[in-house]
């Protein structure tokens, strides 16, 4: 079976198997240093739920991408087109409303975009409220943290934003659109900070404080790029593609339980 969701005609719709896993990318639109294209986010996670579908076809349907994200914190760079995140919330719940009124019952919110984190963290537990279905939200990075760990030339703190993990993985996906020439490395790791460290393959910060980006970042981006090389992309590819399939079949195998409402 097809696993395009936009390609299936509505019949196919109907007939489909409602336990396969419906994956939404859900990403941004915005600035990725000097080096690297407004679309990164949305490339990168369509690259890894395609990965999911070649590997596990009779098991997961892809939604188109949602590219639009929060990230109003980016917008005094050119380019950046941000959601407000009631909005998106309201609309990706709306997305899940309307797959769950036909019928499926396992859908994931693959995240792309850091600051969409929290967001989809919400929508999963809306959808799941409101449709009693399963709903789960999971940062592509964070399923695949130790493998890439495991690749990674950069120092900690290079891994964050338009860095080494991003830069690699585009430029081994399409690498006419990564310039490297223009990367510097921007690693603004603090090792006497406890609590506000950013790099995504090392858990991230314990507290969040998520400043306007111009405030930290003087071209857009945070991390260490100039490292980045097209197999390591290959590798952190591939680890990103088989940790969220891992996932996707966890996700297939959970029981739907029933509600007991105790009053």
């Amino acid at each position: 079976m097809k696993t395009e969701y936009g390609k299936l005609t509505w019949e196919e719709v109907r007939d489909a198997d409602k336990d396969r896993v419906v994956i939404l990318n859900v990403s941004a639109t915005e600035d990725h240093g000097p080096h690297m294209p407004l679309d990164t986010d949305t490339v990168l996670g369509m690259a890894v739920a395609n990965g999911v579908a070649k590997a596990a076809p009779d098991e997961v349907l892809v939604m188109p991408p949602v590219a639009y994200g929060f990230n109003e914190h980016h917008k005094d760079f050119p380019g950046v087109i941000w959601i407000q995140p009631e909005t998106l919330i309201a609309f990706v719940t709306d997305i899940t409303h309307s797959l769950a009124h036909h019928g499926f019952r396992r859908i994931l919110l693959l995240n792309s975009h850091g600051s969409n984190h929290p967001v989809l963290d919400l929508c999963a537990r809306k959808t799941v409220i409101r449709d009693e279905i399963i709903c789960v939200s999971a940062s592509y990075w964070n399923l695949c943290a130790d493998r890439v760990n495991e690749h990674r030339k950069s120092e900690i703190g290079g891994i964050a934003h338009a860095c080494e993990f991003e830069a690699a993985m585009y430029m081994h996906l399409e690498p006419e659109h990564v310039d490297l020439s223009k990367a510097t490395n921007q690693n603004l790791h603090n090792p006497n900070s406890r609590f506000f460290n950013l790099d995504l393959a090392k858990g991230g910060g314990k507290a969040m404080l998520m400043r306007w980006w111009s405030e930290v970042s003087p071209e857009g981006t945070m991390g260490d790029p100039t490292v980045a090389d097209p197999e390591t992309g290959r590798k952190f590819l591939e680890a990103a593609v088989e940790e969220t399939t891992a996932l996707v079949r966890e996700i297939r195998a959970l029981p739907i339980l029933p509600r007991r409402d105790h009053h």
